[in-house]
C-alpha cells in the first residue's frame, strides 16, 4: 500500500508540473517573436505587436500581455481603476508584471485593460478590450489587424494578423490562416515564408510574415485570410507595402544630375544647329557662286553673238 501511495503521489506531482509548465508557456509569451530592432536595444518600447482586442470562452484560461522592455515600472488598470480590482485576472510576477491572467474567465472580467510602462522621463500605454464569449464564435474575431507600411528598398518589412477562433474539436473541421500577396489583376499568391502562431490551446491563431530585405516585387497589397472550420466563416484583413514616395526623396545629387543632363542636351542641340546653319550657308554660297558664273558665261556668249 505504501508503495502504491508513493507512486500515486509521484503521478500527481508530474501531472501538476505538466499543468504548471503548460500555463507558464501560455502566460510568458513575451519572449517569442519579438521585433528584430528591439532585441539589442535598451530603449523603452513594446517588443512585439500589441493586440487591441482579446477574447476567451467562459470558464477558460486567459492571459493579457504587455510585452515591453526598458521600463522602470509597469501598471495595470481595468476601466481606469488600478490593480487590484474586482476581476479574476491577477498579475504574473514571473513575467515581470507584463502579464495578467486567470485560469477561469468570467463575464465579470469584461472591460478595458490598460498597461502603462514608465521610465525616468517617458510613459507609454496600451489598451486591450477584453470580452468573454459564452460560446464559440461562428466567424473568426480579429484581435490584431495589420497596418500599411512604408519601407525603403533593402529594409525589413513585417506584417502580423491574428484572430480568436475558439477550439474546434471535430476531426474534419480545422482552422486555417495564411498570408497572400494580391496582384493588380486580382490574382493571389500564397506566401510560403510565413510563421503560424497558435496560443492558448489553439483558441487564438496568428500569422507572421517577414520580408528580410524588400525588393521592388514585394511592394503591393497583402491579404491575411482566416477561416473558422470552413470557407463560409471567413475573416480577411489587408495591408499595403509602399515604397518611399518620389516627392519625399532627400537626395541632393538628383536635381543636380537632372540639371547637368539638361545642360549637356542643350549644348548638343546647339552644336547640331550651328553645324546645320554652317552647312546650309556653305551650300547656299556655292550655289550662288555657281549661278553667278553661269550668268557670266551666258552674257559672254551673247556678246560674242552680237559682235
Amino acid at each position: 500500500m505504501a508503495g502504491k501511495s508513493v507512486i500515486s503521489l509521484d503521478v500527481v506531482i508530474i501531472v501538476l508540473l505538466i499543468a504548471c509548465d503548460k500555463y507558464a508557456c501560455a502566460i510568458d509569451d513575451c519572449r517569442t517573436h519579438q521585433f528584430s530592432k528591439s532585441i539589442n536595444s535598451t530603449q523603452m518600447q513594446f517588443t512585439k505587436e500589441a493586440v487591441s482586442r482579446e477574447y476567451a470562452l467562459n470558464g477558460q484560461f486567459k492571459s493579457l500581455q504587455c510585452c515591453s522592455k526598458g521600463y522602470r515600472s509597469v501598471e495595470w488598470f481595468k476601466n481606469g481603476k488600478p490593480y487590484p480590482w474586482s476581476s479574476s485576472l491577477i498579475l504574473y510576477p514571473q513575467a515581470e508584471n507584463q502579464t495578467i491572467y486567470t485560469r477561469h474567465a468570467t463575464v465579470n472580467d469584461n472591460g478595458n485593460y490598460t498597461c502603462v510602462i514608465r521610465n525616468d522621463t517617458h510613459k507609454m500605454e496600451h489598451i486591450i478590450e477584453f470580452t468573454v464569449q459564452a460560446s464559440l464564435p461562428d466567424s473568426p474575431l480579429a484581435t490584431y489587424k495589420p497596418h500599411d507600411q512604408y519601407i525603403e528598398l533593402g529594409n525589413e518589412a513585417r506584417f502580423y494578423c491574428e484572430a480568436f477562433v475558439g477550439s474546434i474539436r471535430l476531426p474534419d473541421s480545422k482552422n486555417f490562416i495564411s498570408w497572400f500577396q494580391v496582384f493588380e489583376d486580382g490574382m493571389e499568391q500564397n506566401i510560403k515564408s510565413q510563421e503560424l502562431i497558435r496560443r492558448e490551446d489553439d483558441q487564438i491563431v496568428g500569422a507572421l510574415l517577414i520580408v528580410p530585405a524588400v525588393e521592388l516585387h514585394n511592394y503591393g497589397r497583402y491579404l491575411c485570410r482566416i477561416e473558422n472550420g470552413n470557407a463560409a466563416h471567413r475573416l480577411e484583413m489587408s495591408a499595403w507595402l509602399f515604397g518611399t514616395p518620389v516627392h519625399a526623396r532627400n537626395d541632393s545629387l538628383f536635381p543636380a544630375l537632372v540639371l547637368a543632363i539638361s545642360a549637356v542636351t542643350l549644348v548638343i542641340l546647339l552644336m547640331f544647329a550651328i553645324k546645320y546653319i554652317s552647312v546650309y550657308a556653305t551650300s547656299y554660297h556655292r550655289r550662288d557662286k555657281k549661278l553667278c558664273h553661269s550668268m557670266n558665261s551666258s552674257e559672254s556668249i551673247r556678246i560674242r553673238e552680237v559682235v
